[in-house]
């Protein structure tokens, strides 16, 4: 249909348009020339050159047709022909311009590897053309089963570049991919093809069938349907497990009732249903077939467990879901068993366990006694020894990544928090003021207040992490040492939280650290405003530049060989004059006393596959919060509510979408950072680079938030970024 309409559209424009005669010309440039062969006849001349997307029209003194998109010298504005001056031994041509300006389509357009979430495209310059600026795919969804508000993705690449592979779209959706040219007159012809993403595991698992009723030799049950985002639900399966046999469910050998039966297995596909016939309930075990599949009478005397398969099924290719397995808690106890006849303990082996129950509950109360007394001595001892609290571990120490330290062997005592502290700032506790009932948060080694310093006849805002010794773990010490390791090492930036020094008491060691109230979260969520025209009083060159700053304090840790693991809006604080400072790495933790984030959404891939966090898996996380600044502070994923259901949607090709209002460019600076290889992913050196290009290139608009018909501002749930438990 398509190909016919633009067929449709050249015909009539060839018929509907008077091509321009341009004059008589010599010294023709031959760069992309196309000579039509046999034909001399001027008509025919101007309709090929016009379908193939050339500018001119060539037609020399002995009829012979050429296309091309450049002129030579003109001699006469009359025909050659009609030129009595003209020297007929020069190679003369009448020039007829066609009307065309922008680029011919791409030729060799040709796709492969076509899987669940990605296309490889293949393609070659256009045959005419003067001038490429970019190339543009568009990915225009024709047909798909997510449920998901799913858009049209589109992706620009640059005039040199001939291959690419898609990576982001749906399971099971038909999509025309198109590919066009952009040039300075407008848009190219584009060429187009069709085709259909492979369908992949159903994205829910089926619910477990609720047990209506049983007895005797049936048990009656209700199926609830099951949303697939990932493909059709074509059909269900009703499996029936004997608990009894204890034999391990594989879900690659399910079979009717009678090849189970043949194969010793003791689970079987009792019926196979269709989704409309799964409206009413079913009964298991009355002996009908459904679909080919025996639905066998059950035996009174066994102990059943009914799950359900959701099927997918197109082109050929199959995907089953079950839900749960285990049996154990889900099963369906049949047998009816008189309690009198289980039998019961004898009198002596009751006596028996009260006696030995009795035993371990004195010796329990016994060792709890001589612990209490053991303990409140090396207090004691500890106070005697001395009257200042410093932090010490006993024993050499050997270095680990980040500059943190390991207790290696328990030999000469060393003091290294005194090691640390040579590094450090030391405030008088005269300077320190901490504000007890500000709590700021609590960290994994105490609580944080606010409070001032006096310095220089100024009061500095600071933020106080206070650390009691006694309370602390050998363990925990060693841990608390690498995090301030980590803040000693950094040093000073000004897009990072820093730390200004420590202060110690007899009780308490307070490390310091600088203190912003305000955190990038509730900035970008505050500055949604509809003034007159736009969806923000933030501007586009404002949030750009929180980007930039926020890449450039990132670039400074990886610098210092520091991993974040954390970064999102929530971990970035903002100063005076929307300056970004990046929290929430080394000691710089803390959090609400109820509630901490949530990092899911913003977590690099290959941490989902169980590799350790790298430099690269912050750069991951960093694109999740440049959408996240684009969007103000809307939530990444707000269509997937379940936090657990993230990992396999983004190992399965799930990307945050581009959205009307950012630029091409800067999506795919995005992209680029969700590369599945993480050595192509840019550094965060790069990436300042590339966003402060974008910045002074004042002729594409980068982001817009002047509003727009339809427009809403992308979700927010806090429950999605926040988690209610234990701080840790």
């Amino acid at each position: 249909m398509l190909r016919a309409f633009l067929f449709f559209v050249i015909i009539c424009y060839a018929v509907c348009y008077e091509y321009t005669f341009l004059g008589c010309y010599k010294d023709l440039p031959m760069l992309r020339t196309f000579t039509v062969p046999q034909l001399q006849k001027k008509d025919p001349c101007l309709n090929i050159c016009y379908e193939k997307y050339y500018r001119y029209a060539y037609i020399y003194n002995n009829g012979q047709c050429v296309c091309g998109n450049y002129q030579g010298e003109q001699v006469t504005n009359a025909t050659c022909s009609d030129c009595d001056s003209c020297d007929p031994s020069q190679n003369l041509l009448d020039i007829y311009a066609t009307g065309n300006l922008v680029p011919g389509p791409p030729r060799n357009f040709t796709v492969s590897n076509v899987t669940e979430t990605s296309v490889r495209l293949t393609w070659q310059e256009p045959e005419s053309f003067v001038e490429i600026t970019s190339y543009q795919i568009r990915a225009i969804i024709i047909r798909t089963y997510s449920r998901f508000s799913p858009i049209s993705p589109n992706w620009m690449y640059s005039n040199n570049t001939f291959q690419t592979e898609l990576i982001t779209l749906l399971p099971g959706t038909k999509y025309n991919i198109t590919l066009s040219t952009k040039s300075p007159n407008g848009n190219g012809a584009l060429v187009f093809k069709v085709i259909e993403t492979k369908i992949s595991d159903p994205d829910n698992l089926p619910t477990q069938p609720e047990i209506v009723k049983h007895e005797g030799s049936k048990i009656k049950i209700k199926i609830m349907p099951t949303i697939n985002n990932n493909g059709p639900v074509t059909a269900y399966r009703v499996i029936v497990v004997d608990e009894d046999v204890k034999q391990g469910f594989d879900k690659d050998s399910v079979l009717s009732y009678e090849e189970a039966k043949k194969n010793g297995l003791s689970y079987y596909i009792a019926a196979e249903l269709l989704p409309k016939d799964i409206d009413g309930e079913f009964v298991v075990g009355d002996g009908r077939k459904y679909g080919r599949y025996y639905n066998a009478p059950l035996d009174p005397s066994i102990n059943y467990n009914i799950i359900l398969a959701v099927i997918s099924e197109l082109n050929g290719i199959t995907k089953i879901a079950y839900s749960d397995a285990s049996g154990t808690h889900n099963g369906v106890f049949i047998l009816n068993v008189n309690p009198d006849d289980l039998g019961g303990d004898s009198p002596a082996v009751i006596i028996g366990l009260s006696i030995a129950i009795g035993l371990l509950s004195f010796m329990l109360i016994a060792g709890i006694i001589v612990f209490i007394i053991l303990k409140s001595r090396v207090i004691n001892r500890r106070q005697r020894l001395s009257d200042n609290q410093e932090l010490t571990l006993q024993g050499p120490m050997i270095e680990v990544e980040n500059n943190g330290y390991i207790h290696e062997e328990e030999h000469v005592p060393i003091n290294h928090y005194r090691v640390l502290k040579q590094k450090v700032h030391t405030i008088s506790s005269n300077q320190l003021k901490i504000e007890p009932t500000n709590l700021l948060g609590v960290g994994k080694y105490g609580r944080v207040n606010s409070g001032t310093i006096h310095e220089n006849n100024t009061l500095i805002p600071v933020a106080a992490y206070s650390i009691q010794d006694k309370k602390m773990s050998q363990e925990t010490k060693r841990s608390m040492l690498q995090d301030l390791d980590v803040l000693i090492k950094v040093g000073k930036h000004e897009n990072l939280i820093s730390l200004i020094g420590t202060c110690e008491t007899a009780q308490v060691v307070s490390v310091i650290l600088d203190y912003v109230s305000m955190n990038l979260k509730d900035l970008l969520l505050g500055s949604r405003d509809t003034l007159p025209g736009r969806f923000s009083n933030m501007s586009e060159a404002q949030a750009l530049d929180i980007a930039i700053q926020i890449a450039s304090g990132m670039a400074h840790l990886e610098a210092c060989k520091v991993i974040h693991k954390q970064l999102c809006a929530r971990s970035v604080m903002i100063s005076n004059g929307f300056t970004p400072k990046i929290s929430s790495y080394g000691l710089a933790q803390y959090f609400s006393h109820n509630k901490i984030p949530d990092y899911t959404r913003w977590t690099a891939l290959e941490v989902f596959k169980g590799q350790p966090p790298n430099y690269k898996s912050d750069v991951w996380s960093y694109s999740c919060l440049l959408w996240e600044i684009c969007v103000l502070g809307g939530t990444p994923y707000g269509n997937t509510s379940n936090n657990n259901e993230i990992p396999e949607r983004v190992m399965k090709g799930l990307r945050l979408p581009q959205l009307q209002y950012i630029s091409d460019d800067l999506y795919q600076i995005m992209l680029d950072c969700w590369q599945l290889d993480c050595d192509e992913r840019p550094k965060f050196v790069d990436l300042v680079d590339s966003l402060t290009n974008l910045k002074e290139n004042n002729l594409i608009p980068y982001l817009n938030f002047n509003l727009f018909s339809n427009f809403q501002y992308e979700q927010f749930y806090p429950d999605m970024e926040l988690a209610v438990r234990p701080v840790f």
